[in-house]
């Protein structure tokens, strides 16, 4: 047997309509774009990327893909309302993250480097000391 034939389909989460073009929309107003130029880039129609942000359409998959590398979104991340994880690989408070340029980035993935780099410590006294 395997893993599909073994998912309880009482784990399914619920939903009528997917609706993403928020993410869509917030993600493009903080790198400070118009529809037309998102349609621009992605070679398709203003309306095309209306329609996408207010949910009157999901886009096809070749679009999404498309939004999500213009965005660098992962679509874990533009989907994870509606899929069945505990957490997704990026909290939404993280949103800004893609309007920063490449030095406030990297400050940031310091910043990171240097929590996890104490946490290890810590926990490495922490075990040596009990």
């Amino acid at each position: 047997m395997d893993s599909v034939d073994s998912y309880n389909k009482n784990e399914f989460k619920k939903f009528e309509k997917i609706e993403i073009g928020h993410i869509f929309k917030s993600i493009r107003k903080s790198l400070g774009y118009t529809q037309e130029q998102v349609a621009e880039k992605l070679f398709l129609a203003p309306r095309y990327i209306s329609d996408i942000e207010r949910n009157k359409t999901n886009g096809s998959l070749d679009t999404l893909v498309r939004l999500c590398n213009l965005y660098n979104l992962t679509p874990t991340f533009v989907l994870r309302d509606y899929l069945n994880m505990s957490d997704c690989a990026m909290d939404k408070n993280l949103i800004g993250y893609y309007s920063l340029d490449d030095y406030e980035k990297s400050i940031i993935q310091n910043l990171i480097r240097f929590m996890n780099s104490e946490k290890h410590e810590k926990m490495s006294y922490n075990k040596e000391n009990n």
